[in-house]
């Protein structure tokens, strides 16, 4: 053999043999077979998808499902023509792209499986044709890779990959600038819809589409940049619309819209379910029962059932005495997961409750139960038969009304059976569920909306006006209540297990501190055009509309510039103002300059025309302050969200205003969904 032969027969010999990974799993399939699967996979999806488009949300405002929809209905037929007719002709960039966008848009339309069945089937159906198709193409591998010739160097890779990553890159970019984009909520405000927290806050899924086709809703939760630092994200709860008038009384928000009547607020159905903050749930324990129940006459409670026999009397809550009851309050509904402090909880008498209780009556067996609210006191019997119930208004001066008569004699109670009763008052509407099913949606009002309904008999009275203030700012003759009763009959009562007693939100107006006390007055303002009023749920705790405060610093170089007093947003400037008060004052340069953004001089205990003295002598306080702290100059953050340097000796004169709106163009989107949160993924109704 000649040398050149030997060194022939040793190159083969010693060169790597490149051999077909075995196919596994799926891939075991016959490739038609694989194929027939995809095709029926991805014509199921077109067609769920399609099907699903025109079936209606089950959730209010859920606008997100169309898009979602309408993606999968391109991405399914675009992917199946790339994987079965372009086949291993297909870049494997395009084919891998388009399974990944696939996947991920179909896993999103099965994450809205609550706001549509139709979404969850649509997204189950896309997730199968995108695993099918990729699987339907066999492509030459080995250990996993495209058969490549020649040593593959580090440019080589990073070449190959490039692509990929700057394509997925951009749609990542493109999907957080115009799409959708996560947050975490820093702070309770909004508890306990959304608990917040700096770090172990609850994250949402915010859709930015939303606001590009339509106006913010009333009631629904949305995500805006804060007017006075443009750079943070607020999320609040919508409340009132461009050009209404506002008044935030008793815990009741009143609106009137131009050319519109005087009207109590009432939130959506989805709001509603969502803002009823439990008080008592699932009452089992004896500690519970002793500690929030007054009682009287014959009942017996054990293992969370109370046994109200003749004449037996249970009252909601206790008060401090056996003698008489307590009044439902403002509590801390997030049972202390919120950095709102405690003392801020309790405050103000709750008169929007509702029980939910599961009742058991004997043949002859009778209950009652009264909802009270100041002067008013509506009470349901409850007995056996057709025509066994009653529904009754007592106002408080002796005349007594039978209410939605026609629909409470309907109510057929079956004797020995237990059935689920909702009694509520919120908003002004008295409602009865029993069973799940609605028998009395009455609207009876509020006594202020009857107040000023009565006054405004020519349409003249502006709810951010004097005369509204002076209405709303009264209290009732004997003082806010708020309870339950549960009472036995005169021959028989009834057992009864509670599922849950809960309050609605207690939407407080102004807190003016005096002394040491507060004292809450109403909130008014009449909003302008692309203008909207926002609250959070959790009112003691939460910086909204009602006391956003925006100062603006006159410089001696003639500058001004323009930001916000609050805390949070102005960490220096406020700090500084709340250090800044003289000894044997009661309030601090913060304070002074706060009190005259919210409050007139006549509410202040002031002479008119005072404004400006205490302006003035706040800023000699924060000078005085300032000066003996050695502080010389504070980084003032703008309204734009960047900050200037100040030198505080600079500072010639301060105005102060307050802002309780935001501009249309400052909303971001709406929040649909917490997810990554220690309670769990949910949709936000």
């Amino acid at each position: 053999m000649s040398v050149a032969a030997q060194h022939y027969s040793l190159r083969v010999m010693t060169e790597p043999v490149l051999k077909a990974a075995p196919p596994k799993g799926y891939a075991k399939l016959k490739p038609e077979l694989r194929q027939r699967i995809a095709d029926i996979l991805t014509g199921a999806g077109v067609v769920v998808s399609m099907v699903a488009l025109f079936v209606g949300s089950n959730l209010e405002g859920v606008w997100l499902r169309l898009p979602v929809l309408l993606a999968l209905l391109i991405l399914l037929p675009v992917t199946w023509f790339v994987h079965r007719r372009l086949g291993v002709k297909a870049s494997p960039v395009l084919a891998g792209g388009l399974v990944v966008a696939l996947i991920g848009v179909s896993v999103l339309s099965m994450a809205l499986h609550k706001a549509s069945g139709g979404n969850s089937l649509a997204g189950f159906l896309g997730l199968l044709s995108a695993i099918t198709l990729r699987g339907a193409v066999d492509r030459g591998v080995v250990r996993g890779r495209d058969v490549r010739v020649g040593e593959r160097g580090a440019i080589s890779v990073i070449v190959d990959q490039a692509e990929s990553l700057a394509a997925a890159l951009v749609l990542v970019l493109l999907v957080w600038h115009f799409g959708l984009e996560a947050f975490r909520i820093p702070s309770g405000s909004m508890a306990p819809t959304l608990l917040g927290d700096p770090v172990t806050g609850d994250r949402v899924l915010v859709d930015k589409f939303v606001y590009a086709w339509r106006d913010p809703a009333r009631w629904e939760p949305t995500v805006f940049r804060y007017p006075l630092r443009r750079t943070d994200p607020y999320v609040k709860r919508t409340i009132a619309l461009p050009l209404e008038q506002v008044l935030i009384a008793q815990g009741d928000v009143y609106v009137r819209a131009p050319g519109g009547s005087i009207e109590l607020l009432r939130k959506t159905p989805a709001a509603r379910d969502e803002l009823w903050l439990p008080i008592i749930e699932h009452l089992s324990s004896n500690t519970a029962w002793v500690s929030n129940f007054k009682r009287d006459g014959d009942l017996a409670f054990e293992d969370g059932l109370i046994s109200l026999r003749k004449r037996g009397v249970v009252m909601f809550p206790r008060g401090g005495t056996d003698d008489l009851p307590g009044d439902v309050t403002d509590h801390d509904a997030s049972f202390g997961a919120t950095e709102t402090p405690a003392d801020r909880y309790g405050k103000h008498v709750v008169g929007d409750l509702r029980i939910r209780a599961d009742v058991k009556l004997g043949e002859n067996g009778e209950l009652s139960i009264t909802l009270v609210r100041d002067e008013d006191a509506y009470t349901l019997t409850m007995r056996p038969g057709p025509g066994g119930c009653k529904l009754v208004h007592d106002g408080g001066d002796g005349a007594y009304g039978e209410l939605a008569v026609e629909h409470v004699s309907a109510i057929d109670l079956v004797a020995g059976d237990t059935h689920l009763a909702a009694f509520s008052l919120a908003d002004g509407l008295l409602r009865l569920d029993i069973d799940g099913a609605n028998h009395v949606s009455e609207n009876v009002g509020t006594p202020l909306l009857d107040q000023l309904i009565a006054r405004d008999a020519e349409g003249s009275i502006n709810l951010a006006g004097p005369v509204a203030l002076e209405i709303a700012g009264a209290e009732p003759p004997d003082g806010r209540k708020s309870r339950i009763e549960l009472r036995g009959g005169a021959e028989h009562g009834a057992e009864v297990r509670i599922v849950s007693i809960d309050r609605d939100i207690y939407y407080i107006g102004r807190t003016l501190n005096e002394f040491g006390e507060s004292r809450e007055l109403p909130f008014q303002v009449e909003l302008g055009e692309e203008q909207y009023f926002v609250l959070g749920d959790n009112s003691p705790g939460s910086l909204d509309s009602r006391y956003w405060s925006r100062v603006s610093l006159f410089l001696s170089d003639g500058t001004q510039v323009v930001g916000s007093l609050d805390g949070a947003p102005q960490p220096e400037l406020a700090q500084l103002l709340m250090q800044s008060i003289r000894e044997g004052e009661a309030h601090s340069a913060h304070e002074k300059l706060t009190r005259v953004a919210h409050f007139t001089p006549a509410e202040r205990g002031h002479e008119p025309g005072t404004d400006g003295n205490e302006i003035a002598d706040a800023l000699a306080q924060l000078k005085e302050t300032a000066k003996s702290r050695g502080r010389a100059a504070i980084d003032f953050y703008t309204e734009g969200g960047g900050y200037v340097r100040v030198k505080l000796a600079d500072i010639e004169r301060l105005q102060v205003e307050r802002v309780p709106y935001v501009q249309r163009k400052l909303f971001v989107g709406r929040p649909f969904a917490v997810f990554l949160s220690p309670r769990g993924m949910k949709l936000i109704d």
